[in-house]
């Protein structure tokens, strides 16, 4: 249900369930403010923006390509309408029985366009459904893609690599090395892929932005310290065009140099250049006629795993931050892994058809599985499988976290 509250001296509009709150600004520009998981801030906020540009941070929705050279694309921001503007926002039911909220934008006559966002909680899940539709309510054919932009918060006095992006890459990459520099240094130091052949972009303050034809259909914002992990989830189509043939970009603010239109000198200063990442997803080019609407459906959720344990794979399930393995020592057989969850349930390590261990889980706590077994137990047996299953708060079985 929504509810109306302040937060950070804007007014706000709230919804929750057990873990995770969303607050929606729908006065600046319908965006999701900030994500919480236990009282966790996922997001940037900027309660007070200065300049041109009224950065209030939150998760937001542009048109894309960006440019500023023709009138299909899209100069902002600053842009007073789709990233500023009021929204209306409304309580709708999906034809589920489950809640919804829906924000429009104003038209924007330079676009074309009107943005709606239909968002939804998951009542057992930290996962939020995301429905955004452009409208073309012009008098001419226009072409865009929905481009989510999340700026993830990286307060001021974070140690250097705490926070990271990881993003896999596309195996079969229409770029050299899996991804394309698009501003800042051509061999930032930030980027570097790790043992499972993902980007991971560690923040060092550094201007940056890169893109991906990434197929995998997630990118992760990881804090390694405390292990609170934002996915954004997204569908992926090898056979539509997506802008400059990115699914997913990644900005870090920071010192540096970029070029767009001209030189720009970016601040060794985090009191007037502040300190974030986003992770931005994109979706294919969408031709529309006047009338006609394109639809992109993501999702975002969040989860904890074990501290400074770097992120390998998210599935449907879970977070996979170190893959289960198994080792021979001595007499016994040891099994590890460490994971994260989206629900409140029991993941139960089975063992050769037999489950021979079960723990309570939940989104708010890393799952770090450390158990060992007699090897005389299994000797006879000419194969070890094992598997990590998810079973809901009622026992039921949701499905396999990981298997080995």
């Amino acid at each position: 249900m929504l509810r109306y509250t302040n937060y950070k001296g804007l007014s706000v509009s709230l919804v929750e369930n057990s873990w995770v709150k969303l607050y929606i600004a729908p006065m600046h520009g319908g965006r999701i403010l900030q994500l919480e998981l236990d009282g966790y801030g996922f997001f940037y906020v900027n309660p007070h923006p200065e300049g041109s540009w009224l950065n209030f941070g939150g998760e937001k929705i542009w048109p894309a390509p960006q440019g500023w050279s023709s009138s299909d694309k899209w100069p902002g921001p600053p842009d007073p309408v789709l990233d500023g503007g009021p929204y209306s926002i409304t309580e709708l039911d999906a034809g589920t029985g489950e809640d919804w909220v829906k924000l429009t934008s104003p038209f924007d006559n330079y676009t074309g366009l009107q943005i709606t966002k239909e968002i939804h909680l998951s009542e057992i899940s930290s996962e939020v459904v995301v429905k955004a539709s452009f409208q073309n309510l012009g008098n001419h054919t226009v072409r865009w893609s929905v481009w989510p932009v999340c700026q993830m918060n990286t307060p001021f006095e974070s140690p250097e690599n705490r926070y990271q992006i990881i993003c896999p890459v596309n195996p079969d990459s229409k770029f050299e090395n899996g991804f394309k520099v698009i501003h800042g240094l051509a061999n930032n130091p930030q980027n570097t892929f790790d043992s499972f052949g993902n980007l991971v972009v560690s923040y060092q303050y550094l201007v940056c932005k890169v893109g991906l034809d990434s197929n995998a259909g997630w990118v992760a914002w990881l804090d390694n310290v405390t292990g609170k992990v934002f996915v954004y989830k997204f569908d992926f189509d090898s056979q539509k065009v997506y802008p400059q043939n990115c699914s997913v970009e990644i900005w870090t603010t920071g010192r540096g140099l970029t070029y767009s239109r001209q030189l720009n000198v970016h601040k060794d200063d985090r009191s007037v250049n502040p300190p974030y990442m986003e992770a931005e997803l994109l979706s294919p080019m969408h031709e529309m006629r006047p009338g006609e609407n394109a639809l992109f459906e993501y999702r975002m959720a969040t989860s904890t795993i074990p501290a400074n344990s770097g992120i390998k794979e998210v599935n449907k399930y879970a977070v996979i931050a170190s893959p289960l393995k198994k080792e021979i020592i001595e007499s016994s057989i040891a099994i590890a892994g460490k994971f994260g969850v989206f629900t409140n349930g029991t993941v139960k390590l089975k063992v050769n058809g037999t489950y021979l261990s079960e723990m309570r889980v939940s989104p708010s706590e890393g799952v770090n599985i450390d158990f060992n077994i007699e090897n005389g137990l299994f000797q006879k047996e000419s194969t070890f499988l094992i598997s990590l299953d998810l079973f809901d708060a009622d026992g039921h079985f949701l499905g396999i976290i990981d298997k080995n």
